[in-house]
């Protein structure tokens, strides 16, 4: 079967441009909102109102998430905006009348209102990209409506020294209307992911036999994998009920928004202190959310995308807590307004770009019944319970003494952020399972071939070998045959999970090497040793390419020991600094074997790229490891593997016992940042019977060495103390060991024929 592309340009384009005009609307809704309440009523009635807008928050919430049940949300989101437009215009008119309603009336509505009408624009958004289209476009999306807001930011405070604050209010009413004309646009620009792709007029009879196999080949899948689905809920509380990736995501809302609302308010009360009220007040909050908008943008143009592909979702969606943390730890130690203004700003810059980059892809695989239930009642009314019960811990605080409410605010954001972030790291597991569910279910159907994340490709492939799996009845079997045998990658990874040896050897020593797919699937064979040796080469075919799964694979402790040791001879093929820097890593491997591969691998990279760059006392770091270790330990350290096809070492040949290992693989690592040449007639030196040659390799090292390493391995070498250089300096010593090698080579030709006449 076919499956979707990635959602066409004008689809995205309509997206951005409907996003900008929701992010000016707000951000300038906001500064207005500000400055109009803490004009007319003082700072200590902001925690009451922020439990006032949760109130109404949650009550537009339960209305919603009745609404969308019965209507589209391209059809009930238009019409939010346009009905937050009339309010507007009433606000405006009743600002003459009654200024502190007014102000209360706006404060309600921005709050309330407004996040209500970015989530619905968000719904729509969510609906019309699968989870890989996602990743690739709400960067520019949110980069849109982060440039807006920078737009609407710098307006406000225009619009305010030229006219004054209250005609904000029109122009917020007219940027409704654009929301609610473009957010119509976008719901009629493309068809739901979840909408099922209708037939082509000119498809034939085997293309319309093939689409009733995936039907039915659906309907089996879906009785086989019952576990993973979830009924429709009738309700967003439902929904929360039964899926715990949802509660995971409304707990993590509620904690972070305790903790900026914590930091809200210190940030208004010190700007009410400094600024006074009126227009210096309302230009102080214009040039504020103008510049965090614009590092906002900056950060979303410039990291957005990066923070997804190395941080993972859900790093990068808790970047807020994290920056109330770190700035909360600051404003302790150094306390004022500009503190709190950095903290407060640090927490808006990442929420404004990287938060919404990131948070709005964990509902892409969420199926759209659930999604359409349960989104505003988390991104609003639990972000809106959050305001209130900040507030409640606000109005606690209030009853302090004056010195320490300060203090304690900020200890109260810290706490709240520190929770969000744990949370935080149970929401990507989550995305998974929900990823594989929605797979399940067809509600997302993706490109195999168009996936770069790994993590997305890993549960793609799963859930597809599961419906394989999936016993059928007989008159399906041969249309099911010709489907799976349509992705030859598929049926690879099938065969590489049979057990078959036969088969598995088979694709391993194809020609053509592994593609990337197959990669994640061949690694695990390291540790079936009727293949291993088969899995060695082929991984070696493609190391390079696909030198990012190898390393994950070689530097995770929970993969098998097997796995690791013939991993990292896999990357001796290699040539590159990013193996060199994987296998330095894998040095602080706990198993000696790893660690012993890893060398060898690290010698055979320096023997063909000498350019590669090896840090010196991160070496000497692993040297003084090893030789800090008891004789005993020194002598059980074992290899299990030969050394297969590896290329020739020097010390290969005198590797005739345990203790001998130890010894060897000090000696690798030491010529990876020692001249070679003397350290390799050196080790050898040590291995013959002669004193005189022994005596010029223990010179030698003693000159080389640093004093902590010599002193360890002496005892090893079978010198109880280190030899006295005396007056030779360390050219001297070197000449004459070189002068040595032909000795030292004929001396142990001498010993090995006569070790093969003894056996």
């Amino acid at each position: 079967m076919e499956f979707p592309k990635a959602q066409p340009a004008p689809a995205v384009t309509t997206a951005m441009v409907c996003a900008g005009a929701v992010g000016a609307q707000f951000v300038a809704g906001k500064a207005a909102r500000d400055t109009l309440f803490l004009a007319n009523l003082d700072v200590t009635a902001l925690p009451a109102m922020v439990v006032a807008t949760a109130a109404f928050s949650i009550l537009l919430v339960a209305l919603s998430s009745r609404g969308v049940r019965r209507v589209a949300p391209g059809t009930l989101i238009p019409i939010a905006f346009a009905i937050s437009a009339a309010l507007f215009l009433a606000d405006w008119v009743l600002l003459g009348l009654f200024p502190k309603l007014a102000a209360q009336a706006l404060y309600l509505q921005v709050s309330g209102l407004g996040p209500m009408l970015g989530s619905g624009f968000w719904l729509i958004v969510t609906e019309h990209f699968d989870p890989h289209t996602a990743k690739r476009t709400f960067g520019r999306i949110g980069a849109a409506g982060t440039l807006s807001g920078l737009i609407g930011a710098l307006v406000a405070d225009r619009i305010a020294a030229t006219f004054g604050m209250t005609m904000m209010l029109p122009l917020l009413a007219a940027l409704n209307l654009v929301c609610a004309w473009q957010t119509r646009v976008l719901a009629n620009a493309t068809a739901p992911s979840a909408r099922k792709p209708q037939p082509d007029a000119d498809a034939d009879a085997d293309a319309d036999a093939d689409a009733d196999a995936d039907a039915m080949q659906a309907g089996s899948m879906l009785d086989a994998t019952a576990h993973l689905a979830v009924s429709s809920p009738r309700s967003g509380l439902r929904a929360l009920a039964e899926t715990p990736y949802l509660r995971n995501l409304a707990a993590f809302v509620l904690l972070s928004t305790m903790g900026a609302t914590l930091v809200d308010y210190l940030f208004k009360a010190e700007a009410v202190e400094a600024f006074g009220r009126e227009e210096m007040l309302l230009r102080f909050f214009a040039i504020y959310y103008a510049a965090t908008a614009l590092l906002s943008l900056i950060v979303q143009v410039f990291a957005g995308a990066p923070a997804l592909a190395r941080l993972g979702i859900g790093l990068t969606t808790s970047t807020p807590p994290l920056a109330l943390c770190a700035g909360g730890i600051g404003a302790l130690v150094v306390p004022g307004l500009w503190s709190v203004v950095a903290m407060r700003g640090g927490e808006s810059v990442f929420r404004g770009s990287l938060f919404r980059t990131g948070y709005e892809v964990f509902y892409t695989p969420v199926p759209p019944e659930e999604k359409r239930a349960a989104k505003s009642l988390i991104d609003v009314g639990f972000d809106r319970l959050g305001d209130a019960l900040g507030a409640a811990l606000i109005s606690l605080a209030l009853l302090l003494p004056v010195a320490t409410q300060y203090n304690t605010m900020l200890v109260w954001a810290i706490l709240s952020a520190a929770v969000a972030l744990v949370i935080a790291q149970r929401l990507n597991r989550g995305y998974i399972h929900t990823l594989e569910r929605s797979l399940v279910n067809r509600a997302v159907e993706l490109d195999l071939s168009d996936i770069d994340d790994l993590t997305t490709r890993t549960a793609i492939l799963k859930t597809r070998t599961l419906s394989m799996a999936t016993p059928i009845l007989s008159h399906e079997s041969s249309t099911e045959t010709v489907a799976v045998a349509n992705d030859t990658e598929l049926q690879a990874i099938v065969t590489l999970r049979s057990r078959n040896p036969s088969q598995v050897v088979r694709i391993l020593r194809d020609e053509q090497g592994l593609p990337g797919a197959l990669v994640p699937h061949v690694i695990p064979l390291l540790a079936w040793d009727s293949v291993a040796e088969d899995a060695v080469r082929a991984l070696r075919k493609v190391a390079e390419e696909r030198l990012g799964a190898l390393t994950d694979a070689l530097l995770d402790p929970n993969q098998p020991f097997a796995v690791r040791r013939r991993l990292a001879r896999v990357f001796s093929i290699c040539v590159s600094q990013r193996a060199v820097d994987a296998l330095l890593l894998a040095l602080d491997d706990a198993r000696f074997e790893v660690r012993f591969q890893c060398g060898r691998s690290l010698s055979a990279i320096l023997a063909k790229n000498s350019l590669v760059r090896i840090d010196r006392e991160r070496i000497f770091e692993v040297v003084r490891r090893e030789v800090t270790v008891s004789r005993p330990v020194w002598q059980s350290h074992r290899l299990l593997d030969a050394m297969g096809d590896e290329r020739a070492s020097f010390v290969d040949d005198f590797i005739k016992d345990r203790a001998g290992q130890s010894l060897a693989h000090v000696f690798v690592l030491l010529s990876l940042v020692l001249p070679a040449t003397p350290l390799q007639i050196a080790y050898r030196g040590l291995h013959t019977t002669d004193p005189g040659l022994r005596g010029t390799a223990l010179e030698y090292l003693e000159g080389v060495l640093p004093p902590d390493i010599r002193e360890r391995l002496w005892p090893f070498l079978g010198t109880s103390a280190p030899v006295n250089v005396g007056a030779r300096g360390r050219d001297e010593i070197l000449a004459d060991l070189l002068r040595s090698n032909d000795s030292i080579v004929m001396n142990l030709q001498e010993l090995r024929r006569r070790s093969g006449t003894k056996s």
